[in-house]
């Protein structure tokens, strides 16, 4: 593996690393939204606890896919600071 590929894999684990933490902020901002009282019409309550399954599924999915990354890094390189 030459530089170009591992500096692409750092940029990929970086983003999405990144990509999770903003999908795991924006599912406690829809869950803060249900569990405030009067914040949310009943009816609607669902929909927004989907939505926050939705994000938290989706943030854990990115951390792993950075995680995959890492791990190709290290096997790549495992001497590599």
């Amino acid at each position: 593996m030459n530089e170009q590929q591992r500096d692409e894999l750092r940029a990929k684990a970086g983003d999405f690393k990144m990509y999770s933490l903003v999908l795991f902020s924006l599912g406690v901002f829809f869950y803060l939204g249900t569990i405030i009282p009067g914040a949310l019409e009943v009816a609607k309550k669902p929909f927004a606890l989907l939505a926050v399954a939705g994000c938290l599924a989706a943030a854990l999915y990115c951390s792993r896919r950075a995680a995959r990354y890492v791990c190709q890094l290290e096997e790549e390189n495992p001497f590599e600071p």
